[in-house]
C-alpha cells in the first residue's frame, strides 16, 4: 500500500507538471492543450484512487475504535462469566494492538496523511514552477 501511495504521489506530481507546463509555458498551443486535458483526466483518476484508499483506511480505523468502545460497554452488562471473559480478552487485544494502517511504520494512512500529502504536492509544484521560470 505504501508503494501505491508513492506511485500516486509521483503520478500526481507529473500530471500537474504537464498540465501547468502546457498552460503557463507553451501559451495555449493546441496540441499541448489536448495533452493537458489527457493529463488532467489521469490526474483526476490518480487523485480519486489516492483519496479513496485513505478514506477507507480512516473509516475502517474509526469503526474499529467504535467497536472497541462498544465491547467495553458491553462487558459491563453481561452476567455470564464465560461471555464476560471472552469480551474482556478481545477488548484487551484491541486496546494493546489497535487497528492502524501504517506505511512502513513511519506514518499512518488517513486524514492526517492526506493533509501532509497536499502540503508535499504544493511544495513540489512551487519548486517545479520556480525551476521553469528561471530558464
Amino acid at each position: 500500500m505504501t508503494f501505491k501511495m508513492a506511485y500516486y504521489f509521483g503520478m500526481i506530481a507529473i500530471d500537474l507538471r504537464e498540465i501547468l507546463y502546457a498552460i503557463l509555458i507553451n501559451n495555449y498551443v493546441k496540441c499541448r492543450i489536448m495533452s493537458a486535458v489527457v493529463f488532467f483526466l489521469w490526474f483526476s483518476y490518480n487523485v480519486f484512487k489516492f483519496l479513496l484508499i485513505n478514506y477507507l483506511c480512516e473509516i475502517v480505523s474509526i469503526k474499529a475504535r467504535t467497536t472497541a468502545d462498544l465491547l467495553n460497554k458491553l462487558s459491563y452488562f453481561t452476567c455470564d462469566v464465560e461471555i464476560h471473559e471472552t469480551i474482556s480478552q478481545f477488548s484487551l487485544q484491541i486496546v494493546h494492538a489497535p487497528l492502524r494502517f501504517c506505511g512502513i511504520g513511519l506514518f499512518r494512512f488517513g486524514f492526517k496523511f492526506l493533509y501532509m500529502f497536499i502540503m508535499n504536492i504544493a511544495t513540489v509544484l512551487v519548486i517545479i514552477i520556480q525551476a521553469r521560470a528561471k530558464k
